[in-house]
């Protein structure tokens, strides 16, 4: 069995809603149980890393107990730029966890048991991605404090990897990972979130890394493109717009996803009538 673990750092939430306090929309919240129900089902335990904020919220939603494994507090560095690296908590996380195991993103539903597949990997991902210019800027583009080098040895010819579930094998790696990627947004001048600098640090460095580290990365599905038909993943990503802004779909997302959740793990029942859901029960 491999260990999962799941992140949320709510400053980034926090600082641009204006809020005091941490929140989730509902179809985020069932998501987010669903995923880690079902890691654990087929996979091994599951952890949550949460800020102070966030632990609190889930606290009060009294569905702590989903982590197996339990909470864990991480503490992101006030030299990053929130608004720049919103994701910066994930990496936190992976620097904190034992490896080996995976890391696996709050709106992604891994319904099988995976681990023959990761198993002699020193590295694993869903997808890699295109060096898409607009996504993937040369060097060039990016905003760093005079005092930051570049790595010479790094390749920027490497194809990012889409971190949304990311298997790592061993500490080594995950430590110069980690470091590189924090080092790059601690040293980072750009102040307006662009999308390129975080996937930068997330996506596309490790990459790098894992060549100037002669590490193999594996994947499910070479791109994106490939992952359409196929019943191992499902990833709200994009769709979470769409539910944001439809009150109808909202609602049919979320009776689907109950009646999943009260299916499959019964014993959630109770939990499920205990949160403000949209649609369940019938409304």
């Amino acid at each position: 069995m491999i260990d999962g673990f799941q992140s949320i750092w709510s400053k980034p939430y926090c600082i641009n809603s204006g809020a005091n306090e941490y929140f989730m929309q509902d179809y985020e919240i069932l998501t987010m149980m669903l995923s880690a129900l079902m890691w654990r089902r087929h996979n091994g335990g599951m952890k949550l890393f949460a800020d102070a904020a966030a632990a609190e919220y889930i606290e009060k939603l009294g569905i702590a107990h989903i982590w197996n494994l339990g909470m864990e507090e991480i503490r992101v560095s006030d030299r990053i730029p929130v608004q720049v690296f919103w994701a910066a908590g994930k990496l936190y996380a992976l620097r904190q966890m034992q490896m080996p195991a995976v890391m696996v993103d709050l709106d992604l539903i891994i319904w099988q048991d995976i681990q023959n597949v990761l198993s002699g990997t020193d590295i694993c991902c869903i997808h890699r991605e295109g060096l898409f210019p607009d996504v993937y800027p040369p060097k060039e583009f990016f905003h760093m404090q005079q005092d930051y080098q570049f790595d010479p040895a790094w390749d920027w010819n490497a194809f990012p990897v889409n971190t949304c579930m990311l298997y790592l094998a061993d500490a080594g790696f995950r430590d110069y990972y980690t470091g590189c990627a924090i080092e790059f947004m601690e040293h980072c001048r750009e102040t307006r979130e662009n999308l390129c600098h975080m996937v930068f640090a997330e996506q596309r460095l490790i990459a790098m890394c894992a060549g100037r580290m002669g590490r193999q990365i594996s994947s499910f599905f070479p791109g994106s493109t490939d992952i359409g038909r196929q019943d191992i993943f499902t990833h709200l990503w994009g769709y979470k717009n769409i539910l944001r802004f439809n009150y109808e779909d909202r609602v049919a997302f979320n009776r689907k996803i109950c009646t999943r959740i009260r299916a499959d793990f019964p014993e959630e029942t109770d939990t499920l009538m205990r949160l403000h859901i949209a649609g369940w029960p019938d409304s």
